[in-house]
């Protein structure tokens, strides 16, 4: 049995006609025709004549703070099965200690995630490299992976990452165009570009770090994309989309589908609109651009459709680039369905995983093998 705060299901419980009303209406279906629906359904039997060798992968990361610095354990995962079912992995991890005084808290999240996003597109890619993939199948949303903002991004909009420490954006290009072969020498090929760097100061690196950083994690996308057939499965919807099957209902696509179908089916692709309004000269949503070296990626063609893999389980999201079909991605897709989802995706995940004791054991031996003391950690004293 697990714990449970009492007193605080108490008090929430004394306010339930407050939550409900919250909930009233959020869904905003409106009044749709379940025929509507149904009929951009489209039912499927999947089949299972065909072996492919796939590549896939994920990543985690995991953060400690303490009151002078922080640490954050990033790890990526490159999974191959081949037509056999035999597997094979990459894996490639980054630890990094940053002071508290550099980086504003609330986007230590954001760097986390970044490094762990380039640990786990190295891992998928150089296992690629090796395994020769019929295709490469990525957890969450290409769209998204192209999309993701960087450092530079959130400065342009007042909200920059770092305390101190600037940077040069022509500097950083720089640097990229004079070592960019070198990327896949390295786990994290910024961090070891930045230890020769003797003109740039320590808290500067922080910054250029994290710039570099995101162009490496553009190269390694851009690579991913060019050279191998890629699709992916996303359990959300992206909202900044602008593109849906139900235009006139303000409910997500993924939701109406899951809500009102129930057989294995799918959807019908969909592309999605370019990030650049060539008429306009301007980008859509979103006061953002690539670095120059990746702004092809903002015309990447990406298309999209919903499917249900088994019966009584939810609707994903299917992405695609390339000059793949339909048939192709649901052929390769379906065979490796267990518990409605992607089995070697759920495999990937639990390989990668950062638990806690694994921090643990890393902490011990950062103080008895380094010999260094790592200080309090924030808010321990509140531990039992």
């Amino acid at each position: 049995m697990k714990k449970v705060n009492t007193r605080l299901l108490e008090n929430v419980f004394l306010k339930w006609d407050q939550i409900k009303e919250q909930f009233d209406g959020l869904e905003n279906f409106g009044n749709i025709d379940p025929q509507i629906v149904l009929s951009e359904w489209n039912e499927y039997k999947f089949k299972e004549n065909k072996k492919y060798k796939i590549v896939c992968g994920d990543g985690s990361y995991n953060t400690v703070d303490y009151i002078d610095k922080y640490i954050i354990l990033s790890a990526g995962l490159g999974l191959s099965s081949d037509k056999d079912g035999k597997l094979d992995f990459e894996y490639n991890s980054f630890l990094l200690v940053i002071p508290f005084n550099v980086i504003v808290k609330k986007f230590l999240d954001d760097l986390a995630a970044l490094i762990m996003s380039t640990l786990e597109l190295k891992s998928i890619y150089l296992i690629s490299k090796r395994k020769k993939p019929d295709v490469v199948v990525i957890d969450g949303s290409i769209r998204n992976f192209i999309i993701r903002f960087g450092p530079s991004h959130s400065k342009d909009i007042g909200q920059n990452w770092f305390l101190k420490g600037d940077f040069d954006e022509r500097k950083v290009e720089s640097l990229y165009d004079e070592y960019k072969d070198e990327i896949y020498n390295y786990d994290i090929w910024a961090y070891y570009v930045l230890k020769d760097q003797k003109d740039i100061s320590r808290d500067d690196k922080f910054v250029y770090f994290a710039h570099l950083l995101y162009y490496e994690y553009l190269k390694v996308l851009d690579d991913i994309l060019r050279e191998f057939k890629v699709v992916s499965i996303s359990k959300s919807f992206s909202a900044s989309s602008e593109v849906k099957i139900f235009p006139f209902i303000v409910a997500p696509d993924i939701l109406i589908f899951n809500n009102y179908t129930n057989s294995v089916g799918y959807s019908r692709v969909e592309h999605y609109i370019d990030l650049y309004d060539d008429e306009y000269k301007e980008y859509r949503k979103f006061k953002w651009k690539l670095p120059e070296p990746f702004r092809h990626l903002e015309k990447k063609d990406v298309k999209f459709f919903y499917v249900r893999f088994e019966e009584n389980y939810r609707v994903y999201k299917v992405e695609f680039v390339g000059n793949l079909s339909q048939d192709f991605v649901l052929d390769v897709l379906s065979p490796a369905i267990v518990g409605g989802y992607f089995y070697l995706l759920k495999l990937a995940h639990k390989e990668v995983l950062i638990r806690e004791s694994d921090i643990e054991i890393i902490e011990y031996y950062i103080k008895q093998e380094l010999g260094k003391e790592l200080g309090v950690k924030l808010r321990s004293e509140l531990e039992l």
